[in-house]
């Protein structure tokens, strides 16, 4: 872990002394070995050594979808962060069930309203003037 925030400092710092565009450092732990070295996921190329994968790539936010898209490259995810954000225990499961083939839940969609009736009702209507009998249709 101290590696990875030593790395961290050193890449902002350098980024920082060329003027480029801010890049954040992700990492993720897997729950087991990586079957392959590398994969594209979540916008970014991952790096993966074991069961530890690495990435660089702009805006530095986590989501469950990029968490998902890397574990169906390389298998179920224990931790996914980066250098802001982590993403929680409840977001990884999520993650991992995406991966899986499983959709996200459907929005619940409001309910519909309920149609009433009224009863019928008679109308009148308007008596001419000087007309005071009551007319009924």
């Amino acid at each position: 872990m101290h590696r990875f925030a030593l790395a961290i400092a050193l890449a902002a710092a350098a980024g920082l002394a060329h003027g480029q565009a801010k890049s954040f450092a992700y990492e993720a732990e897997l729950a087991q070995p990586a079957p392959r070295a590398s994969a594209n996921a979540g916008g970014v190329t991952w790096s993966c050594t074991g069961a530890r994968c690495t990435a660089r790539g702009r805006g530095g936010n986590v989501s469950v979808k990029g968490c998902a898209e890397l574990a169906r490259a390389v298998g179920p995810v224990v931790a996914y962060r980066s250098e802001i954000k982590s993403l929680a225990d409840a977001s990884l499961r999520e993650c991992n069930r995406r991966a899986q083939g499983g959709a996200a839940p459907a929005a619940k969609a409001p309910p519909r309203p309920q149609r009433t009736t009224t009863p019928e009702i008679a109308f009148t209507g308007v008596a001419p003037a000087g007309d005071t009998a009551e007319r009924r249709p």
